[in-house]
This record gives structure tokens, C-alpha cells and sequence, in this order.
């Protein structure tokens, strides 16, 4: 699970816990449009030369926890599931909330995201792996400053992933509010560089 990716910049991090935080405790787990970014991928033909695509992305533990979490996410989902999803779901939430606390918690470099294995998006990163996530957001509504605006592009490498620890993580998380997905495959985003594009502008996040 080694990562050649650079440290995402801290407070990026940080307001992406904040993000999941909240969601858990005001949302109901339902995703927050901060944590829903544009995926710019190439494509030869199209109009720019690129196309977007928006994805739910995650976090992923620091390797120190990852395979201590998956074992939990697993826990969770087989002690629940007999009694119904719901009971998955809520138990999930549950656990979420002291979940989302440090950044010491997560692997400082990586966001994921589980797509179906055949389609656009996926072909597009098999040609060719670099692409970038924009995270924008502008609500009023989102508590403690978490809606300012903000438009923020983390230029990435990406890993395909069909199995590994990794994969297992992102699944077992994903199963607790989804359910088994098949036919899917995770998206390891590996950041490289990012920047702060509000309003126009294009200057350089610090990591």
C-alpha cells in the first residue's frame, strides 16, 4: 500500500474531515457537494480535449489503521445485516461519528472513490492515469465556515484497483451504506499538486 503521493495540503485535509464530521451528525450520511468533486479526464475529441465527471470520494485510513478498519467495517456490516440495511446503515453512522476527528488518522496523500469497472470514466483513466479533481463549493447554509467559497483543483495520479488492502477498505466502507457492489473498481487518486482556482485565479496550495 506504499504511496509516492505528497502530503495533500493540511488544511484541505482537515476541512474534508470537518466535511464528513458533519455529515454525519447533521446529514444523516447523506454526501455534503464538498466531497462530490469533478473529475477532469483527457479525451481525445472532445471539444476540449477533456470531459468532467463527478464522483463521491472518500478518505482513506492511514496505513498504520488501514487493515484494523477494514476488519471493523466488516465487523459491522455481518453483525447488522440480519436484521435489515437500515441496521447496517444506521450502525455505520454511528461509528462515523468518532470517526472523522485527526488528519493523523488518514493517509495524507490519497482520496478514493468506487466506480463501476466499465464505462467513460474508468476508459478514460486506463489511457491514461493523470487527472484532476475540482472541489467547489459555495453554501451559505454549511455551518463554521465549511460553505465559504472555495475552488480547489488537486492534480492526481490514479490507481485502478480490483483488489488489495486498499480495494478492501474502500469496499467494506462502501458496502455499510450501499451495500455489495459488484463489478466495480476503486479509484485511488495520488496527489500531486493543487491549487486554489476561485474566482479566476490559479495559485499554489501549500502542502
Amino acid at each position: 500500500m506504499k504511496s509516492t503521493a505528497k502530503p495533500l495540503p493540511k488544511e484541505f485535509l482537515s476541512w474534508q474531515i470537518a466535511l464528513r464530521h458533519h455529515t454525519m451528525v447533521a446529514r444523516k450520511g447523506a454526501p455534503h457537494m464538498g466531497v462530490v468533486p469533478i473529475v477532469c479526464v483527457k479525451r481525445p475529441g472532445a471539444h476540449l480535449g477533456v470531459v468532467m465527471h463527478n464522483i463521491v470520494c472518500g478518505l482513506l485510513p492511514a496505513e498504520r489503521l488501514l487493515d484494523a478498519k477494514t476488519r471493523e467495517f466488516r465487523a459491522l456490516y455481518e453483525a447488522h445485516i440480519q436484521s435489515g440495511s437500515r441496521a447496517v446503515y444506521d450502525a455505520g453512522l454511528q461509528y462515523l461519528l468518532d470517526y472523522y476527528v485527526s488528519t493523523d488518522a488518514f493517509d495524507p496523500g490519497s482520496i478514493t472513490s468506487m466506480v463501476p469497472a466499465e464505462g467513460p470514466l474508468v476508459d478514460a483513466l486506463r489511457a491514461d492515469p493523470r487527472c484532476s479533481l475540482v472541489f467547489s463549493v459555495f453554501d451559505t447554509d454549511a455551518p463554521d465556515r465549511l460553505g465559504n467559497p472555495r475552488c480547489n483543483q488537486i492534480d492526481c495520479s490514479v490507481e485502478l484497483l480490483e483488489s488489495g488492502p486498499v480495494y478492501e477498505n474502500v469496499w467494506w466502507h462502501n458496502t455499510l451504506f450501499h451495500g455489495k457492489a459488484d463489478g466495480h473498481v476503486v479509484l485511488r487518486f495520488k496527489h500531486e499538486r493543487s491549487f486554489d482556482t476561485r474566482f479566476g485565479g490559479f495559485s499554489a496550495l501549500r502542502s
